[in-house]
């Protein structure tokens, strides 16, 4: 007769993307990695002996990206994981704000911030679009922010992430049918379209 195979006493069981291998939900790490088709930070599994390298590429990343939309994203991010920045809420300078997060990443790696699979992933359809909405929002507001720092061409860059982001959101807000948000939100992007025209085009 053979013997019953003992469960496992770490209880669910993760295969990492990274090695292909079957592990413990336990030892899975959670970590930020930026995805250029979505142009932003996303959740990464990785186990053990796979996730060293990845959270190097973050931190080698965030720490000389110039983009505010991008420091934003992994800002949102951490948000979503719990863990906030005040620096950046209250307004203080890109290089504050992007050396802070460096240090955040750090604190990942040492086991001091340990993100949990369970808070990536929304309870249903409705809160999805809700989470998806809201982060493109403040992705657009962050790249708005960003324009009234910088000189033309960057200001206009700024300004094309910020149209970019709220179409994002808005058209998402239009899936859910959120018809009160459309109307918000179309209102806020076309305050910031009238507030560009008058006061960046044409600037050199």
């Amino acid at each position: 007769m053979g013997t019953a195979e003992k469960p496992d006493s770490d209880g669910q069981r993760i295969v990492c993307p990274g090695c292909l291998l079957a592990a413990p939900e336990s030892s899975i790490r959670i970590l930020p990695y930026f995805d250029d088709q979505v142009n932003g930070y996303v959740v990464l599994y990785r186990c053990e002996q796979c996730w060293l390298p990845y959270l190097e590429k973050t931190r080698a990343r965030i720490t000389t990206t110039g983009d505010w939309a991008e420091v934003a994203s992994l800002i949102a991010f951490f948000e979503h994981h719990g863990v906030f920045q005040l620096e950046f809420r209250r307004g203080d300078p890109l290089p504050v704000v992007r050396a802070l997060l460096g240090r955040m990443i750090d604190l990942v790696g040492a086991g001091a911030i340990r993100l949990s699979a369970r808070s990536s992933e929304p309870a249903n359809e409705a809160e999805a679009n809700a989470s998806a909405m809201k982060e493109n929002e403040k992705l657009a507001e962050a790249a708005y922010d960003a324009m009234y720092q910088s000189s033309f061409p960057t200001a206009k860059d700024c300004f094309d992430d910020a149209r970019s982001y709220f179409a994002k959101a808005i058209e998402i807000a239009k899936r859910a049918g959120l018809e009160d948000e459309v109307v918000r939100l179309t209102a806020r992007r076309d305050h910031i379209v009238s507030v560009y025209n008058t006061q960046f085009r044409g600037v050199r």
